[in-house]
């Protein structure tokens, strides 16, 4: 997958985490709220996949 991609794909999914964590502090609701976090968390996956595919890289 291309760099610039896979940026792309990662602010997206951040900001929309934020957008989700914003929207549910404001209405309350807590299903913003769990959206929020699956969201940071497959943003924090996909950039640990990111570390790994480049060490793994510059071993060998």
């Amino acid at each position: 997958m291309n760099t610039l991609y896979r940026v792309l794909l990662s602010l997206a999914v951040i900001f929309a985490a934020l957008v989700c964590y914003s929207a549910g502090s404001m209405t309350g609701v807590v299903g913003f709220f769990v959206l929020g976090i699956l969201l940071e968390a497959a943003f924090w996956l996909g950039i640990g996949k990111v570390f790994r595919s480049r060490s793994n890289a510059s071993k060998g």
